[in-house]
């Protein structure tokens, strides 16, 4: 059954889904990609459009492909499952961390745990950069590239710098890029 499955899926990213969205953006893709025909390149227009809209990226893609597999019954299938695992895991922690916050263990597993979040972040934003910066005459890591398509590797560090300055926010950024890559890219 259809929302048994997509509720399985998202379940499953959303239980192993540490670091946040950007993290787990290959895992969310791999997930999607059981549902829908979507190359990285359109995974990556949807991330940036799912980052001007209200929500997680998580929670946006299991609603967006729970609705394109299965209409509205499997949107909210698939986003049960991909919120569930964070409820539950917050309400078990929160009580966990307020018995053991003193202690040293804890502490410790805490630091060794950044690292590992950073990783998964380097992770997705390769996953991103594949889809948008790189010509590939290949698939994957080790595929062969053609070269890094400057017009969009520009766009991308002006975006990052505007990013940083704190000076403009997502929406406008997105707004802005999107207008421009329409006049650079049509």
């Amino acid at each position: 059954m259809i929302y048994l499955r997509l509720f399985l899926t998202f379940l499953k990213i959303g239980f192993v889904g540490f670091g946040g969205g950007l993290a787990i953006l290959p895992l969310i893709y791999q997930g999607v990609s059981k549902f829908t025909d979507i190359t990285k390149e359109q995974f990556a227009n949807f991330f940036g459009i799912s980052q001007a809209t209200p929500g997680p990226i998580a929670v946006n893609a299991a609603t967006y492909v729970g609705f394109e597999a299965a209409g509205i019954p499997g949107s909210l299938c698939s986003t049960l499952g991909v919120i569930l695992p964070s409820f539950l895991l917050v309400v078990i922690f929160t009580k966990f961390l307020k018995e053991h916050r003193d202690n040293r263990l804890v502490d410790g597993a805490f630091v060794g745990i950044r690292p590992v979040t950073l990783g998964m972040l380097l992770s997705g934003v390769w996953f991103i950069a594949e889809g948008a910066l790189f010509v590939s005459g290949g698939e994957g890591m080790l595929g062969v590239y053609q070269g890094v398509d400057l017009p969009v590797l520009g766009m991308a560090l002006i975006s990052f710098g505007l990013s940083l300055s704190n000076k403009v926010g997502a929406i406008q950024l997105i707004i802005a890029m999107g207008a421009l890559g329409a006049v650079v890219f049509s």
